[in-house]
């Protein structure tokens, strides 16, 4: 793993920008969402069963065992929102990321262009 920025050598520019950070950033992204992805589908889970529960708690006037299930749904959602969180900060790191490799590469080609026009 290397940092985020990191000088490489290549013949006569350097790279400031490391594209196993970028890989690191897109993979950690990937990792969120699907948690998110998961979490978002247990929470549906959870929804659904209190739904069914309430339907049939309505139908009997007993709404005593439905405590457990609401708990549950307040767990589930605060997880979902710690979920959803972190896929924003995710995206704002691989986002970060690729627009600095994008600059370093503009200003590669530009030193390029540069050098060429120089000799």
């Amino acid at each position: 793993m290397c940092p985020l920025y990191e000088e490489k050598q290549h013949g006569d520019m350097t790279h400031l920008i490391c594209l196993d950070a970028l890989h690191e950033a897109y993979r950690g992204l990937e990792e969120a969402r699907l948690r998110c992805r998961e979490v978002a589908h247990a929470l549906a889970t959870i929804r659904e069963t209190l739904d069914q529960a309430l339907d049939l708690a309505y139908q009997q006037q007993s709404f005593g065992p439905l405590n457990n299930l609401f708990d549950e749904e307040e767990a589930a959602l605060a997880i979902y929102e710690q979920a959803v969180a972190k896929v924003r900060e995710a995206e704002g790191r691989w986002s970060a990321v690729s627009l600095a490799l994008a600059y370093e590469r503009e200003r590669l080609t530009a030193g390029q262009v540069f050098s060429s026009r120089a000799n």
